[in-house]
């Protein structure tokens, strides 16, 4: 139920699409959306009917270790997965002539344990907001996402860590044969006291044109840059321009 800004993107929708495919970002920056923390793992959901635009959903995971088969009737709940995790979601659509706006705002919220059963690693407490507005062939879109201390043990808390935040932005014009637009993502980890934060930012232009019924070539150049990507006292940076074209023939 998220809103992203890369939703108004054409073509591979930005940093949504192939950026990390070819660009190395190191095993500390985040990449998004960082809302799946459940994944397929059994649980119960509801969506409500959308009434005067208005739509929520709820979602209740009692173990993330537990997804089906019978291994899930022998899940304990003391080895270091998320317990009784909620996942909540509300958005509103409206319309007005040529106007079309969406807003929505997410959470994730549970209980994370280790081995011993002492509820030591960070909890689940990931919130975002988002909007998309289009106007005639004009799109506009943001969306912001804290996911705070999730997993994170307690000497890592400790020492001021977090489990970064991020925001990605988008605008595009496109019609029934073409379309171009421009994206920006950020995000940032905070790591241990005296080691510089993660950084990430990925700018993409994209283009998408129909040649043909079936048949659609799109292209997104990603510059990007990648500071700290190992969280290490001594930074590895790492910066990249990628191109990439695509053909896509459906039937």
């Amino acid at each position: 139920m998220a809103l992203h800004g890369y939703e108004v993107l054409v073509g591979q929708a930005g940093a949504d699409g192939d950026p990390a495919d070819y660009i190395q970002f190191g095993g500390r920056p985040i990449s998004g959306p960082g809302f799946d923390s459940t994944g397929d793992d059994t649980k119960i959901s509801y969506f409500s009917p959308r009434l005067a635009g208005f739509q929520f959903g709820l979602s209740l995971t009692p173990d993330s270790g537990a997804n089906s088969g019978t291994s899930s009737l022998t899940e304990t709940d003391n080895d270091g997965n998320f317990e009784n995790v909620f996942g909540l979601g509300a958005n509103w659509k409206g319309k007005f002539d040529d106007l079309e706006i969406e807003a929505g705002v997410i959470g994730e919220f549970g209980d994370s344990e280790t081995a011993t059963g002492a509820d030591t690693e960070g909890k689940i407490e990931s919130v975002g907001i988002g909007a998309n507005v289009t106007f005639a062939s004009f799109g506009f879109g943001a969306f912001y996402a804290d996911l705070a201390e999730k997993g994170l043990a307690q000497a890592a808390r400790a020492a001021e860590r977090d489990s970064g935040s991020y925001y990605d932005l988008g605008i595009s014009y496109a019609n029934d044969d073409w379309g171009v637009s421009l994206g920006y993502f950020a995000s940032t980890v905070s790591n241990t006291t005296g080691i510089s934060d993660s950084d990430a930012t990925i700018i993409s232009l994209d283009a998408a044109y129909k040649v043909a019924p079936g048949w659609s070539l799109n292209s997104a150049l990603h510059v990007t840059e990648a500071k700290n990507i190992n969280g290490t006292v001594v930074p590895v940076d790492n910066d990249a321009t990628v191109l990439i074209i695509t053909s896509i023939f459906e039937f």
